[in-house]
């Protein structure tokens, strides 16, 4: 507690030396108000200043979260976590109009809005809070349609150079993607078992891991929305993204047995969307198939119902004209003129 006093004291004016008491705090302190104090205080001064280190100070604020012990603690810390990340958003990708670099800032800004509505769950009353989920949210609704209309163009000129058929055989199928990311869901979902024996295992990597594929899980889902794929797959895939949403902040909290579970029901849902969507492709495949198939020639039917090929047909048709030459020559006795048989 000493250390924790003097940080807060000497912070004002020298950073540097609070900064190492606030991570004594961290390392030596078993009192989670304490860490709690220190780990806000030093994700905040992390953020300050002419350089400021937004990573470390995300990874602060992360920790501030999980040894908060009242919800407006907890507010605060996913709060000021909100800013940071919220600073160290790449807008580069904004003004490159590359649809990569653009999905990349989507990516980022969604773990914006993700830390800021852990706070207002944390506080339904806090405001700002809610305000900064809504601007958020504007802002991505206005990168994926400018990613929309830059892929849209692209994909044009692609087809007016005959490129699109390549491109449809080189890029990953719907179902292959989504398979990928339930295996790589169940792996995590282990990787939190293992880490119940010991909590402190590499649980800010699994964080970061936890939501880059929730990131990966909600691209999934916008690209078959703008396909208009099957309801019940795409309800697979929110399934999905409300369990990883749950295991994202089990994780924080330190509850490795609530957020393996959680990315468990995230990698079964994930399965579901990709046996769906496979079998979605398998029909459409043979629905092509069977419309590149070459025409059949039309059968004829004869006199007795039975199909009959062409050159029975021009036999047939000689026999009744001689048929109806010997009836005219028998009722009048003069020969009627024969057609060339080919």
């Amino acid at each position: 507690m000493v250390h924790l006093q003097t940080a807060l004291h000497v912070q004002v004016d020298d950073s540097e030396y609070a900064m190492e008491l606030y991570s004594e705090v961290l390392d030596l302190s078993d009192d989670d108000s304490a860490r709690y104090v220190a780990a806000l205080n030093r994700g905040v001064l992390a953020m300050r200043g002419d350089e400021p280190d937004l990573s470390f100070a995300a990874e602060s604020l992360r920790l501030a979260g999980r040894y908060a012990t009242t919800q407006g603690q907890r507010r605060d810390a996913m709060f000021n976590l909100g800013h940071a990340l919220n600073r160290g958003v790449d807008a580069s990708g904004q003004f490159m109009m590359d649809p990569e670099q653009i999905g990349k800032m989507i990516g980022q800004l969604r773990a914006v809005e993700r830390a800021f509505l852990s706070a207002s769950r944390a506080d339904p009353e806090h405001q700002k809070s809610k305000r900064n989920v809504e601007r958020i949210r504007n802002q991505i609704k206005q990168l994926e349609d400018l990613k929309e209309q830059i892929e849209q163009q692209q994909q044009e000129q692609q087809q007016q150079q005959g490129e699109d058929g390549e491109q449809g055989g080189e890029s990953q199928s719907m179902s292959d993607q989504l398979q990928d990311l339930a295996d790589q869901q169940r792996e995590q979902a282990q990787e939190s078992e293992s880490a119940s024996q010991s909590p402190q295992q590499n649980q800010q990597q699994r964080a970061e891991q936890q939501e880059e594929l929730s990131d990966q899980t909600q691209q999934a889902n916008e690209e078959l929305d703008q396909q208009q794929g099957d309801e019940q797959t795409q309800q697979d895939l929110q399934d999905a993204m409300e369990a990883q949403q749950q295991a994202q902040e089990a994780i924080e909290r330190g509850d490795n047995e609530t957020a393996a579970e959680k990315q468990q029901e995230a990698a079964d849902a994930l399965e579901r969307a990709a046996q769906r969507m496979r079998e979605s492709e398998q029909e459409q495949e043979s629905d092509q198939q069977q419309g590149e198939q070459p025409g059949q020639p039309s059968e004829q039917v004869g006199e007795d119902g039975e199909p009959i090929d062409e050159l029975a047909q021009q036999l047939l048709d000689k026999e009744r004209d001689e048929r109806e030459r010997r009836q005219v020559y028998r009722a009048t006795g003069r020969p009627v003129q024969v057609k060339e048989d080919w």
